[in-house]
């Protein structure tokens, strides 16, 4: 097999032991590009995807500045558009050998009939929502059709994170952790609330998903659960020992 020649821009992705020409060939399905999924998309393509699929229904606003990925010439652009011209002029970059191929839909993914189809195209999944019904919806088609979904979310003081790393049937889903009859600690949870923001923890809640996406396609040891805080110095907590609930009705009932 001839071996692909790797344009400088992603010669340092390989050094650090990830292959950009398998990254390439992927899929990745991003919903909700706005502080979080803004920065994955950019990471991703810095990384060699080839394919992304972004799923948006805002546009870009004033206070969305405050964090990083948009400018102010984006200001009253629908944030796919705006993203996708950016990942674009990025990849030009890495040459021809590594192209970029982005799909983008302006639209929100509640009772949206083409969300099912949408996510059997897709290698990993990666939800960046600001809600939690949309995270939900999002989560029931990855989980029915057995795809890899990882989630980012943020606390309403913006100072702290978690990324949960759904492999179906075999670690607890979304809906095991924010289900309507599991919510008892939704005040501790951070689920995506915008009210606050910061460039800082969306960096590093955004760069732990994309971690686990590449660990995942590498074949890598990945983590059910990372808690970021940085409310009293930075602390970063990985969670192993997590259980699905049997009664889950996202994914309870199927056993591998």
């Amino acid at each position: 097999m001839k071996k692909i020649s790797l344009p400088p821009m992603l010669s340092r992705i390989a050094s650090a032991g990830y292959d950009p020409a398998l990254i390439n060939q992927k899929t990745f399905c991003i919903f909700g590009v706005g502080g979080l999924g803004v920065l994955v998309a950019e990471m991703l393509v810095r990384a060699g995807a080839g394919k992304l699929i972004l799923v948006d229904r805002d546009v870009v606003g004033p206070e969305n500045l405050n964090r990083l990925g948009y400018d102010a010439k984006d200001i009253g652009k629908a944030k796919v558009d705006a993203l996708a011209e950016k990942l674009q002029e990025l990849a030009k970059i890495r040459g021809q050998g590594f192209p970029l191929n982005v799909e983008k839909y302006f639209v929100d993914v509640i009772a949206w009939d083409k969300l099912n189809h949408l996510i059997k195209r897709c290698d990993i999944i990666l939800t960046c929502f600001d809600n939690l019904e949309a995270r939900l919806e999002v989560n029931y088609w990855a989980i029915k059709n057995r795809k890899v979904l990882i989630d980012g979310g943020t606390s309403e003081n913006g100072l702290r994170g978690r990324v949960i790393t759904v492999i179906p049937y075999k670690t607890p889903c979304l809906g095991c952790y924010f289900d309507d009859t599991t919510l008892y600690t939704l005040n501790e949870e951070e689920s995506g609330s915008c009210n606050a923001s910061l460039p800082t923890t969306m960096a590093i809640i955004a760069a732990i998903q994309v971690e686990m996406a590449l660990k995942l396609l590498h074949n890598k040891k990945v983590t059910p659960r990372i808690n970021v805080n940085l409310e009293n110095g930075v602390n970063v907590v990985e969670i192993h020992d997590v259980k699905r609930r049997r009664n889950c009705r996202f994914c309870g009932g199927v056993h591998e």
